[in-house]
């Protein structure tokens, strides 16, 4: 696959920000001012995501004044719940009225271990007395995110590998094989992946296997205030990476 036709079909265009975040969880910006700010910017699509937990008791409000108001704007807008793994099996921390929402974000927030979600303070001190290592924490991270995918509808993998910093890992020691399988997995169940701005993940190196396998990248600020709304510069600087094929 050449460079131009990653650039020309393939690639983004930066009118998207597909992960932003309201009052409904720890955004400062409500879905009234949210969607004005994107508007502001010239944005034709827009995705508002709020952080979810199984015992989440508000998603049909959610979705219900997210419909209400994105009729008030000519920007097309859907509704999106991010969830963490939990633990190797891919098991997500969704409430039941998940299936509301048009997509589901799968998070690293912690590392999923085969006992449950593991916080970075403690998967640091693991492998700090050689409990863990880098690899295990890496095989860990791939595998729920593998199981996970194709465990919900309409799946976006948020901010990869956005975990790995917290833990003093580097994402180019993920093996690129490893890569390349989850990418496979999500071309097949039909998922996306984002590049998110806050994280400054995922790197062009582990979004061309996905790319090759025709897994669609959105552009996201994974905004907590209105006036991040649609504001790249880790995002373009990605997608010019990818489109010219240099490596980082």
């Amino acid at each position: 696959m050449s460079s131009a036709t990653l650039s020309n079909d393939i690639l983004p265009t930066p009118d998207q920000d597909m992960h932003v975040h309201s009052t409904y969880s720890d955004g400062r910006g409500t879905v009234q001012e949210n969607l004005a700010a994107a508007e502001l910017c010239g944005l034709t699509r827009m995705t508002c995501v709020d952080h979810v937990r199984a015992s989440t008791d508000w998603v049909s409000g959610f979705i219900r004044e997210v419909r209400h108001v994105a009729a008030q704007f000519e920007i097309a807008v859907g509704c999106g719940l991010e969830a963490k793994l939990l633990d190797l099996s891919g098991r997500l921390d969704l409430p039941p009225d998940s299936d509301q929402a048009d997509y589901i974000y799968i998070a690293d927030h912690q590392v999923p271990l085969a006992d449950g979600p593991a916080t970075p303070s403690r998967v640091r001190e693991a492998i700090a007395v050689g409990k863990l290592d880098a690899p295990t924490v890496i095989a860990a991270i791939l595998e729920a995110t593998t199981n996970a995918i194709p465990q919900v509808q309409n799946v976006v993998v948020a901010h990869l590998f956005s975990v790995l910093p917290k833990l003093g890992i580097r994402e180019s020691d993920v093996p690129i094989e490893a890569i390349q399988r989850l990418a496979r997995v999500a071309a097949g169940a039909g998922a996306q992946v984002e590049i998110d701005e806050r994280w400054r993940c995922p790197s062009a190196r582990t979004l061309r296997p996905f790319l090759h396998a025709g897994v669609p990248i959105v552009l996201s600020s994974d905004s907590h205030q209105p006036s991040t709304i649609g504001r790249y510069d880790y995002c373009l600087e990605t997608l010019a990476e990818l489109a010219t094929g240099s490596r980082r």
